[in-house]
């Protein structure tokens, strides 16, 4: 069964704008990874040093979503931790059919 998702990832207390720019490149990596990256907004930001991302374009629609957001959510922290280790990672699904 597929579900429409929105996903908002926030990562904020960042030491610098390089290490923003090399989160910024990470989650880019880990959405590509998922297949997720076309539905997806990476925004880096130098002032504070922090990442926002959004899920764009509509709903991301996912089958499996209980076993695919598991892994993802795994993936993506793992990931950021291993660029950014003192980050605050803030990650948030929305489900647009339940509004």
């Amino acid at each position: 069964m597929s579900v429409n998702i929105h996903l908002y990832l926030d990562i904020t207390n960042l030491a610098s704008p390089e290490e923003a720019d090399a989160v910024g490149v990470t989650v880019e990596e880990v959405f590509k990874a998922h297949g997720i990256e076309s539905w997806m907004y990476v925004g880096v930001f130098h002032d504070p040093p922090k990442v926002l991302t959004s899920s764009e374009h509509g709903a991301i629609i996912i089958s499996g979503f209980a076993k695919w957001s598991e892994q993802f959510e795994s993936d993506v922290s793992q990931a950021i931790r291993a660029t950014a280790p003192e980050a605050h990672i803030d990650l948030e699904w929305d489900y647009p059919d339940e509004s």
